[in-house]
């Protein structure tokens, strides 16, 4: 009879708060694994600073509370947790923040989601967080890169760049695991009262149809004002179109060109919604005209395949690893280009347009199985105790 599996320390404090795809990737992650587990005779710790906050419920995965002294993460990550990691036996620890415990004496991989917090001016001229965030998580991250006998990304495109930004790491320690997509979380479904009622409410707040859609924060990488901007002049040959944004706090979009952009747009043809709900943002996509996606940077990208599983057509920018998970599924354009973006709205207009990209959308989610997802994590943390047993 073959010996267990090693059991799977899950740092968990990122479910303490809304850390937007990342969280729901986490989530999507346990949820598929769940039951796989349950038939490993496996199990999922899932570590966390506060009781109650795994979103996860399942014989193979238990919530394991570890006490946040003064409310300070870092000690958490870096003490708390090694700490408790210490005395398992036969536990790999994984940490989708991308950084590993300092003291760590245990087999653990970390997981890289995307490289804009690490300094790259060649490609990153800006930044979009804090300056103490940047130079810790470049200490962190090189270490943990360093440490890690197998260091897990989300896409081919994070992967080069960790492979040019760490060079002094064998290239064959990288390994690429697409996120799973909820298929049955997005799809277009038959309405039930609460969609009708959010809808009412949507249509008060001034929504109208047909609407061009973007989901996603307003940082500056996200190139929310190159949209603003095409738009601006889509509006002018269809005044028909609104166009409709979510994400960022507060009244007022933070960043001059932003807010410049929008003021060009006719009042009636723009509505910022702000923060929605998971039932609301399903609602959004299965309604939108389509969807314009026009980031600077990816290291994965959710809303572009959230649509598509919603059957919405999608025109994305071909940076970062959207190129790499849309494919042809998605009409791509440069993200520094406002003309190239006006021209593809000008051609998903036509409704024999948007059927085939809906239709190339439907097919491209495919790719993207939560459950082969969750396989071959499991498989990875079973290389990961084998190689750091040896190392």
């Amino acid at each position: 009879m073959p010996p267990p599996p090693p059991t799977i320390l899950f740092m968990g404090w990122l479910f303490e708060r809304d850390w937007g795809g990342l969280r729901g990737m986490a989530e999507s992650l346990l949820r598929a694994a769940a039951p796989v587990c349950e038939k490993q005779g496996r199990t999922i710790e899932v570590l966390v600073p506060r009781k109650g906050l795994c979103p996860v419920r399942s014989r193979a995965i238990v919530e394991v509370h570890l006490p946040l002294w003064r409310n300070i993460h870092l000690t958490w990550d870096h003490w708390t947790v090694p700490m408790y990691a210490r005395w398992r036996k036969k536990a790999v620890l994984f940490n989708m923040k991308q950084v590993l415990p300092a003291f760590c004496s245990v087999p653990a991989f970390p997981l890289l989601h995307d490289m804009s917090l690490l300094a790259q001016p060649q490609k990153f001229p800006w930044r979009e967080y804090r300056l103490a965030d940047s130079l810790y998580m470049g200490v962190a991250v090189r270490r943990s890169v360093r440490r890690a006998p197998i260091t897990m990304t989300v896409s081919e495109s994070v992967a080069k760049d960790a492979r040019e930004l760490f060079s002094e790491v064998g290239p064959g320690r990288f390994r690429v695991i697409h996120p799973g997509i909820d298929q049955a979380a997005w799809q277009p479904h038959e309405w039930t009262g609460r969609d009708r009622e959010i809808w009412e409410h949507l249509r008060h707040r001034g929504l109208r149809r047909p609407y061009v859609f973007y989901s996603g924060t307003l940082g500056r990488r996200k190139n929310a004002a190159l949209l603003a901007h095409a738009f601006a002049r889509f509006a002018q040959d269809h005044p028909e179109y609104q166009l409709v944004l979510t994400g960022g706090t507060g009244p007022v979009p933070r960043g001059k060109r932003l807010t410049n952009a929008i003021a060009r747009i006719p009042p009636r043809s723009f509505l910022r919604l702000g923060k929605v709900d998971h039932h609301t943002l399903r609602l959004l996509y299965q309604k939108a005209a389509f969807l314009v996606y026009p980031s600077l940077y990816e290291g994965f990208g959710f809303p572009p395949l959230e649509a598509q599983a919603a059957g919405c057509p999608v025109i994305s920018s071909h940076a970062g690893s959207l190129r790499e998970i849309a494919g042809e599924s998605a009409m791509l354009f440069d993200p520094k280009s406002a003309g190239q973006l006006f021209r593809c709205m000008k051609r998903m207009t036509d409704p024999e347009t948007r059927r085939e990209y809906a239709a190339r959308g439907s097919r491209n989610i495919e790719r993207f199985s939560p459950e082969e997802s969750a396989r071959a994590w499991l498989q990875l943390a079973d290389e990961v105790y084998e190689a750091g047993l040896a190392r």
